[in-house]
């Protein structure tokens, strides 16, 4: 019974981690380093969304979406298979994402293949 109880314990705790770590890139992300945008990061049902919440140039682009469709894979602890847009040009990228060791949010953006892509990183803002 106690071998029981301590499993479930164990399975318990490991389910709340994963999640934790799942949702850990919702809030709210300021660009580095120029630091003239902040995008925040929200769940929608089974997928991560960021919309524009705040912007040095331009305040009407304020709540513009900017990523869709990025979904948690569990194995590589990334986000994949989302979209990103350029808010001045409307131009839609394929995006993916990561948490890097030193809190960085790290998107990606690319059109076909990831080693063309360009990189935008993002500090989390309390």
């Amino acid at each position: 019974m106690r071998q029981i109880v301590l499993l479930s314990v164990f399975l318990f705790s490991y389910k709340c981690y994963a999640q934790t770590e799942q949702g850990s890139i919702t809030g709210k992300w300021l660009k580095t380093p120029k630091e003239d945008l902040i995008i925040e990061v929200y769940k929608s049902a089974d997928e991560y969304k960021g919309k524009i919440s705040w912007a040095r140039d331009s305040a009407n682009l304020v709540g513009f979406p900017i990523l869709e469709g990025l979904k948690y894979n569990d194995r590589k602890k990334t986000w994949s298979g989302g979209t990103i847009r350029n808010p001045k040009s409307g131009s839609t990228y394929n995006a993916s994402a990561q948490i890097r060791s030193n809190g960085t949010l790290e998107v990606l953006a690319y059109k076909g293949m990831k080693f063309i892509g360009r990189k935008k990183y993002f500090k989390r803002v309390k």
